[in-house]
């Protein structure tokens, strides 16, 4: 019988981590969503100063949460997402409009791979 509760605890345990860890995601790439979107807006406004302090702003929270990034997401991923934000930001600051969205979209491709990565399906447990 101890055995079973042991077994149950430790199943509770890494249940509760693991919601933790979805919901973690989320937030984290949600937030970095909202400062994306909003660098995106302004550079359809032609505001590009503010288009580059909102696309900084979401690289300060991507780098800040580094500690976890790299325990729980895959480094090619977290290497990946890392220069599209650098290229991104160099197109914003160069004058580089052409290639700006585009970037903006690998931005967004990489932070839904992240979020994916992350939640329970089907197809990720078999």
């Amino acid at each position: 019988m101890k055995r079973e509760i042991g077994a149950l605890a430790l199943l509770s345990v890494l249940i509760a981590g693991s919601v933790w860890n979805i919901r973690k995601a989320d937030r984290l790439t949600g937030e970095i969503r909202e400062h994306i979107e909003i660098s995106e807006q302004a550079v359809r406004a032609g505001d590009s100063k503010y288009a580059v302090e909102q696309l900084e702003a979401a690289l300060r929270i991507w780098l800040a949460a580094r500690d976890y990034t790299q325990i729980v997401l895959r480094h090619p991923e977290l290497d990946e997402t890392s220069d599209v934000f650098y290229e991104t930001l160099q197109a914003l600051k160069g004058g580089e409009y052409r290639a700006v969205p585009a970037a903006f979209e690998r931005l967004h491709y990489h932070l839904d791979c992240i979020a994916d990565m992350e939640h329970v399906r089907p197809g990720s447990i078999f």
